[in-house]
């Protein structure tokens, strides 16, 4: 079988992992995976191996472009996918595009995020909605993203379901590493690591997590806040950090790969999200014994058990948020728990193979029912 996953960049988030993640499973099972970006990705391209990697233009366009619809259908024509899955709304406009222009093809959606708070004006949702009547099946990461899609677009219960992420787990030695990553950034080992790892951009809330750490500056200079990634926010969160003076408490590493080790590293992930489907990074923290408190919007419920795997905060209530924290940080058996139950919970749902395999059966599905229509 030949598996297009269409990419909006080939970079290190979200939904490109999960798309790079289960190309590199479909291709264990023998199958041949072409990787492709929409736009080409600056720097730190994320690559999968044994995979045919790509991309179409070389930088983002503000408008719809003919010149993309043209290069994908040129390389659909030559490469003859026997399943597209979209994985991003400018990956599935370009295929939608380039669907009248090629044989049928199965197109497959990929659901991250809860769908309704993206597209709100009732002209965008019409033409979705039109667009989606040419996908064969929606996949979501997420009970509660699945819902909300079918209800934004009316799209049919019966060619939708939840197909969750298969999340690798990488064995690391977490006390090596831990003594190894505080002394890279210049903490002793009594220091308590709270980690952010996500985009700077408005969704992620950036602005919350200084608020908490505001509180806990004085009485509590022992917890840190570690922030990974990058984004269109980066500069002014780090003016802000430093505009009340937390450039001791709260450190922006920047983009990392090193993502699995600097989980292990840390006593706590936290995420103060206004917007998310299934987030990913709880899960991987988890596969680290890393518990994890959240700001409980969208699907994180799904992925975060309040009281077991971690806590989750309603209303973002930035003192029990920060009571939360302080909790897990000074009670190292409590930390451990929520640990051992996150590294449980993510052992028994969330096998890569497994969700892999469920995915090759509805291509295969798919692909039987496009032949049998034509």
């Amino acid at each position: 079988m030949r598996v297009l996953q269409l990419v909006t960049k080939r970079q290190y988030r979200g939904a490109e992992l999960f798309a790079a993640d289960l190309s590199s499973e479909l291709l264990k099972m023998g199958h041949h995976v072409l990787f492709v970006g929409i736009y080409e990705n600056d720097s730190d391209v994320l690559e999968v191996e044994g995979a045919v990697n790509c991309d179409l233009v070389s930088g983002k366009k503000n408008s719809f472009s003919i010149e993309i619809t043209r290069k994908l259908i040129k390389l659909i024509n030559k490469e003859k996918p026997d399943v597209i899955q979209c994985n991003g709304s400018d990956t599935l406009k370009y295929t939608y595009a380039a669907s009248f222009f090629i044989e049928n093809i199965p197109i497959v959606y990929r659901n991250i995020s809860i769908i309704s708070e993206w597209v709100s004006d009732r002209p965008k949702k019409m033409i979705y909605k039109q667009i989606f009547n040419r996908v064969a099946h929606v996949t979501s990461v997420g009970d509660e993203a699945l819902s909300d899609f079918i209800e934004t677009y009316n799209f049919p219960r019966k060619n939708a379901e939840v197909i969750r992420r298969g999340i690798p787990v990488k064995n690391i030695d977490k006390i090596a590493f831990s003594k190894k990553f505080r002394k890279e950034i210049g903490l002793d080992n009594s220091s308590k690591i709270a980690v952010h790892i996500g985009n700077f951009s408005p969704e992620k809330n950036h602005e919350f997590l200084i608020d908490v750490f505001l509180g806990l500056k004085d009485q509590h200079p022992e917890i840190k806040l570690i922030c990974v990634g990058s984004g269109i926010l980066f500069d002014k969160i780090k003016d802000i950090v430093y505009q009340y003076g937390l450039e001791k408490n709260i450190y922006l590493l920047g983009f990392r790969k090193d993502i699995p080790e600097i989980l292990a590293a840390s006593d706590c992930l936290v995420l103060s999200s206004k917007v998310e489907g299934v987030p990913g990074v709880i899960l991987e923290a988890g596969t680290q014994k890393t518990p994890s408190i959240a700001t409980n919007v969208g699907g994180v419920k799904e992925a975060l058990i309040d009281g077991k795997t971690g806590y989750l905060i309603d209303d973002f209530n930035i003192k029990l948020f920060r009571e939360r924290l302080i909790g897990i940080m000074e009670n190292e058996d409590l930390r451990k728990q929520l640990g051992e139950n996150a590294y449980e919970m993510i052992s028994k749902g969330y096998d890569p193979h497994s969700n892999a395999s469920k995915f090759e059966k509805l291509y295969h599905r798919l692909i039987n029912e496009s032949i049998s229509s034509t």
